[in-house]
């Protein structure tokens, strides 16, 4: 797939640079190369004086430089300098065949109205030189070999960078997962009491977060044989590789997805979890079509509920099928104010929390609560960032 059209894919294998950057020895400033040893005892008093031999730009081959030949090549030959561009590549020197070791910088060297035997340029450097100093090494940014992304690595813009930099045009990545999503409920359409459907525009920005494609392809009212039709009509069409439903999935008059489910014979692996919000939840595979059994997550329907099930189940579902590596918990400190407030689950219960996280200016982290956890109340979403 064409860099361009990356980002948020999964790296199907490492990937790995192709060359080294820089390529070349190269200059960090604007300066004159030289050797950093004929600068040993330079002062103010006694500066050592350099030729200018020529100049280098990036991207100028230094093969270009005109050195004298060798019958000529002297004393002057020893102090001499080639005037070089910040990214331009280091020259040898002609008589060793050896690059030239340091940069002086444009404002450390003085340029000479006293030229050195056989004319041009001429600098004063004042001070002793320092070697390697602004000169870049091959490949001190990226070594050929070095793997730039991991198999299962999701590829956000800063890799694009580093691969464009080596020359790399495309890479393999793994086929994005296709997933339909489905809101139910009567209270979604259009009348009076109707409720805004929170869950839709949620989940379908949120998979595509993850790097997978999301279509959201409409609102169910509470009628058993739409919802079962439209499901259907879904697998019918070898479009997705998932389905999302979010409500009536726990064990009301309306809630009919257990119910369509067990009618097309699906296979429920679950439904309903020890879990606080969202212990409603229902996971199933649908009847083989064409080779395939397409899994669906039943969401709750409440918004909070519907939010926790999606980062703790459908998250680590999706991230496995995309092979991308299983998360590591982060490990804060919960202040001992807000624990004693948490209200303690029914035994056996493992109770969701979203809260916010942060550092201290010592790096330690902690984690706060938010103080109103109702699933029904999406406010205190604006400002967490975590689950605890």
């Amino acid at each position: 797939v064409s860099l361009r059209d990356t980002t948020g894919a999964t790296a199907a294998h490492d990937i790995t640079s192709p060359k080294s950057i820089p390529e070349y020895d190269t200059s960090a400033m604007d300066g004159y190369a030289i050797h950093s040893h004929t600068t040993a005892n330079a002062s103010p008093v006694t500066p050592v004086l350099f030729r200018v031999q020529g100049s280098l730009a990036a991207g100028d081959d230094p093969r270009s430089i005109s050195w004298p030949t060798p019958n000529t090549v002297d004393e002057m030959e020893l102090n001499s300098c080639v005037e070089i561009m910040t990214g331009a590549i280091f020259p040898d020197r002609a008589s060793t065949g050896k690059p030239y070791d340091a940069c002086v910088r444009v404002e450390d060297a003085k340029i000479v109205d006293t030229p050195l035997h056989g004319g041009g340029r001429t600098i004063a450097v004042s001070h002793p030189v320092t070697p390697g100093v602004n000169k870049r090494l091959a490949g001190n940014d990226i070594r050929e070999g070095d793997v730039m992304v991991r198999k299962g690595q999701v590829i956000r813009p800063a890799h694009i960078l580093a691969l464009a930099a080596v020359g790399i045009q495309s890479i393999p990545v793994v086929p994005k997962l296709r997933v339909a999503i489905v809101s139910t409920g009567r209270e979604l359409i259009n009348g009076k009491g109707a409720t805004k459907d929170a869950n839709g525009p949620y989940l379908t920005v949120a998979i595509r977060e993850m790097g997978a494609d999301a279509d959201f392809v409409g609102i169910i009212g509470d009628d058993p044989t739409a919802l079962q039709d439209h499901v259907q009509n879904l697998v019918d069409s070898g479009l997705y590789d998932l389905i999302l439903t979010s409500g009536a999935v726990s064990k009301g008059r309306f809630d009919h997805v257990r119910a369509v489910l067990d009618k097309t014979k699906a296979e429920i692996i679950f439904h309903g979890l020890a879990i606080r919000p969202g212990h409603p939840v229902l996971f199933a595979l649908l009847p083989e079509k064409k080779g395939r059994r397409i899994p669906l997550f039943g969401l709750p329907g409440n918004p909070g509920a519907a939010a926790a099930c999606f980062r703790l189940l459908t998250v680590p579902y999706l991230r496995a099928v995309q092979g991308q590596p299983m998360e590591q918990p982060i490990r804060a400190v919960l202040q001992s104010e807000c624990a004693r407030k948490t209200t303690h689950p029914p035994p056996g219960t493992d109770w969701f929390r979203h809260g916010t996280l942060s550092a201290s200016s010592t790096g330690q982290l902690t984690v706060h609560p938010t103080p109103e956890q109702s699933p029904a109340k999406l406010g205190p979403f604006l400002s967490a960032n975590c689950w605890i």
